[in-house]
């Protein structure tokens, strides 16, 4: 109602305006912490990451191993003999001359190991037997006489046809208990040139074919989204690199006919002389990408990634080659029109500054949502932040963590805190864990909206480097390279336009971040030291803490790179990235401003 309408009224009607608004303005000055809490939310930005853009199934349970030939096995079981946690239960499936030379030479294997050519048979093994820390090992040559599972086993089938030439039926059992036996975190195998077929796809020959083109078929799946093949040096063959179609999402892998590679949860080795190889083709802006790996020795036992590949990086980097290009060419504007980003280098926190999240997400009225950062499924025990909020008074406290992407998607027991949450911080540790977990889920998009509600969003480290939408040193093998190619797209996202990187000067990470903005112009590089932090509202970055924030990015102009380099109680602009004049009292009341009304 309009002051002169007001004025017209008798003086009744205006006392009794009067006493109904002044309950109103009171509340609205006594609790403005509350206005996070309605239930009405602003109209949310749009949510761009997608459920589908990252595996589901982040790894596989238990091992699985694949080889072309016995000769290829021999040296997995010697590492398994060399191991202190040693299987108790071997159970090999197919012709029984070749479980017999498993265990040793024909005039070598014991003498009460003799299974006839057709029956089942047990057998206990001696002290002298390259298997003696076996407590029972079972031959079959068939599929339906294979005991269930125990979670210290290993399952092994031998077969010397080819992958095409075994029935359907066969398959269909092989899958079915292999899948049993990994549920229980057992190990699997398959030995032969079949093994090809543990894949997502694997090629037959094709007589019809004039150029000898590969063939298609549909594998087990075991080994997720990858097409295997054996070759002399362990290398890809051209042919299946010429067929493999990039938006097929499949990794191809190649690996020598002498050795085995092993697949453990979602790291891969090679047990041999020889050699694997992951490759994805080139597609649009992305080249080919490919990482060989060998037995690990005194030679490149320094060097992880000579030895050692990540699965799931690998089968992002084949997701990565059917999505639109990342990051966007054009320059994003880094904002957060509503609520506030903490922002902490690692190392420790700036003084005070836990309690300046508590009092943003609302003070006693706080619902705060802690974020553990960790490879483990259960952190259920770190709950010491959660006590050191209890003492600032917050209204409560929880602790969100999974590894299921499913959990983070669907499970509405687990989402609801995030519903309510007006405060979220994330954890240090390897950031690529919580994209893992969250990125492009259900729970992913109510973090957002956390923001929306003019909430506020902290991290430390891995907590730091997850709020921007480039997740910078994200490499799941080792953390020395800032730029991880199937992780780059990996941020959340809650500031646009920029990469984050921890620990900054303190290890020398510099010349990183200048590597990173040159490949990526249109990106802002922040690089945070320890115990220090930015608090961001709007475009506004305010510096807290002894050491200093280094902000780089390239001109757009001159091609130049620019730097800008803060320390406690500067100000920059990640908008014109230009330093902001010391604070004012209009600056300063950005440093109390509480969740707004939604």
């Amino acid at each position: 109602m309009y002051p002169r309408a007001i004025n017209k009224l008798p003086s009744l009607a205006k006392l009794t305006i009067c006493l109904m608004i002044t309950p109103l303005i009171g509340f609205q000055i006594q609790y403005p912490r509350l206005a996070a809490q309605e239930t009405e939310p602003r109209s949310n930005p749009p949510f761009f990451e997608r459920y589908s853009d990252w595996p589901e199934d982040l790894k596989i349970q238990g091992t699985l191993l694949v080889a072309e030939s016995i000769e290829g096995l021999k040296p997995f079981i010697a590492e398994l003999n060399r191991s202190p946690n040693k299987l108790k239960q071997w159970v090999i499936v197919g012709p029984h001359k070749l479980a017999q030379s498993m265990l040793a030479d024909p005039a070598a294997a014991p003498s009460e190991y003799s299974p006839s050519e057709y029956s089942p048979s047990e057998y206990s093994p001696s002290e002298s037997s390259p298997s003696a820390s076996l407590e029972r090992l079972t031959w079959t040559p068939k599929l339906d006489a294979v005991p269930e599972p125990e979670p210290q086993s290993m399952l092994l089938v031998c077969d010397d046809r080819l992958a095409h030439e075994i029935p359907d039926e066969f398959w269909s059992s092989t899958a079915d208990i292999m899948r049993r036996y990994l549920a229980l975190g057992a190990t699997v195998g398959f030995v032969g040139p079949a093994s090809v077929a543990m894949g997502k796809t694997y090629s037959k020959p094709d007589p019809k074919s004039p150029q000898n083109a590969p063939k298609l078929a549909q594998g087990l799946g075991l080994f997720p989204d990858a097409w295997i093949h054996f070759t002399d040096q362990g290398d890809c063959d051209a042919n299946l690199c010429h067929a493999m179609q990039a938006d097929a999402r499949t990794v191809l892998i190649g690996i020598s006919k002498d050795s085995a590679m092993v697949l453990q949860g979602r790291k891969g080795t090679v047990y041999g002389p020889g050699a694997a190889t992951a490759w994805v083709p080139a597609h649009q802006h992305l080249p080919e990408a490919s990482q060989r790996i060998e037995t690990r020795g005194l030679k490149n036992r320094n060097a992880p990634e000579n030895f050692l590949l990540d699965w799931t990086q690998w089968r992002r980097q084949a997701i990565e080659r059917t999505l639109e290009i990342f990051p966007p060419a054009e320059r994003q504007t880094p904002n957060v029109p509503n609520g506030t980003l903490i922002i902490v280098g690692g190392g420790g926190m700036p003084s005070g500054l836990m309690q300046r999240f508590v009092d943003l997400a609302g003070g006693e009225q706080a619902q705060l949502v802690y974020v553990p950062c960790s490879e483990d499924d259960d952190m259920s025990s770190d709950t010491r932040l959660l006590e050191l909020w209890k003492q600032m008074g917050a209204k409560s406290c929880s602790l969100l963590h999974t590894k299921n992407r499913q959990v983070a998607n669907e499970d509405q027991r687990f989402l609801e805190p995030l519903e309510q949450a007006t405060g979220i911080w994330f954890g240090g540790g390897r950031q690529w864990n919580l994209a893992d977990s969250y990125y492009g889920t259900k729970a992913h998009l109510l973090m957002k909206q956390v923001l929306t509600r003019g909430g506020v969003i902290g991290g430390s480290s891995a907590g730091a480097s997850i709020q921007g939408n480039y997740l910078a040193r994200a490499t799941p093998i080792e953390n020395f390279r800032i730029m991880a190619p199937g992780y780059e797209r990996g941020g959340l996202g809650f500031l646009n336009g920029v990469a984050i990187d921890q620990h900054f000067t303190q290890r020398r990470r510099q010349k990183d971040l200048r590597s990173l903005v040159e490949t990526y112009p249109q990106m802002l590089g922040i690089g945070i030291d320890e115990t220090t932090a930015i608090l961001v509202q709007q475009s506004t970055a305010e510096i807290l803490g002894p050491g200093t924030v280094t902000f780089q990015w390239q001109d757009e102009s001159s091609r130049q790179i620019g730097e800008f380099i803060g320390s406690q109680g500067q100000q920059f602009d990640l908008a014109t990235r230009m330093e902001l004049a010391q604070p004012t009292e209009k600056t300063d009341s950005l440093k109390t401003k509480t969740p707004k009304d939604p």
